[in-house]
């Protein structure tokens, strides 16, 4: 059975209860808020006892307003802080695998100048990342594959690769999801699965909005067979998504 991941959607004692009925991962989404570790001082204890039957964990980390490729070096700065802290959770929590976001926004910055600044962070912030954590970054705003797909080639190796969020390129993007899928191929080593109309990134189950999620599904295990796939649709869309993988035999 292909391992899964199920995202807690901030409820992590149900999606836990799922992952252990289940033999599932669990991607933990709390901390994407810089402030929830301030506001909630036991945090970590809380998330620990959560998880603690889990052994594939992941985190996805903060990513509002952060830019590591800007041309703003004290905006540069607050994005590494925000990202060692989250490193310094995962190390906390047993975590080894880490979603942050690109953070590209089209026509806020010349590409190639971009792209030269923040792989020149990714290869530093690497340096001082400990090996067991894969970092995943996820797509977001941009209208196509081609900036993170220049991205994780610029900065090379294989502690770096995509979190390919199907519902943000759908969404988003003038490309189709498979054709996102067909230029990263094994660029991608971590899939957030949901599904949209098209408009909004609305976090449905599979099959309830108009993504092509057969040939999606198909298109990742041709071209990135060994990425993970983390049910992103919130613990009421995770049943039906079990469904649906299920029934087109993906699961």
């Amino acid at each position: 059975m292909k391992a899964l991941i199920i995202c807690d959607d901030l409820k992590p004692i149900e999606a836990a209860e799922m992952c252990e009925v289940g033999g599932f991962g669990i991607e933990i989404q709390s901390f994407y808020d810089p402030d929830y570790i301030v506001r909630t001082p036991d945090s970590i204890q809380y998330h620990q006892g959560a998880i603690d039957k889990i052994k594939l964990r992941s985190l996805h980390g903060p990513f509002g307003d952060l830019c590591p490729g800007s041309f703003d070096v004290m905006v540069r700065d607050l994005a590494r802080y925000r990202y060692r802290g989250a490193v310094t959770i995962a190390e906390q929590l047993g975590v080894t695998h880490l979603v942050l976001h690109h953070g590209y926004v089209p026509h806020t910055s010349f590409p190639s100048q971009w792209l030269k600044r923040c792989a020149r962070f990714w290869r530093e912030f690497l340096e001082s990342t400990p090996a067991r954590i894969s970092i995943h970054l996820e797509n977001h705003l941009e209208l196509d594959a081609t900036m993170i797909a220049d991205l994780v080639a610029e900065v090379g190796g294989e502690r770096l690769n995509v979190c390919l969020d199907i519902g943000h390129a759908h969404c988003c993007s003038a490309q189709t999801v498979v054709q996102w899928t067909e230029q990263l191929r094994d660029k991608i080593g971590y899939v957030h699965l949901h599904d949209n109309h098209g408009e909004k990134d609305e976090h449905l189950a599979l099959g309830q909005g108009t993504i092509a999620m057969i040939d999606v599904c198909d298109a990742l295990e041709e071209h990135a067979p060994d990425a993970l796939w983390a049910l992103e649709t919130g613990p009421a869309g995770v049943a039906p998504s079990l469904a649906w993988l299920s029934e087109h035999r993906f699961i």
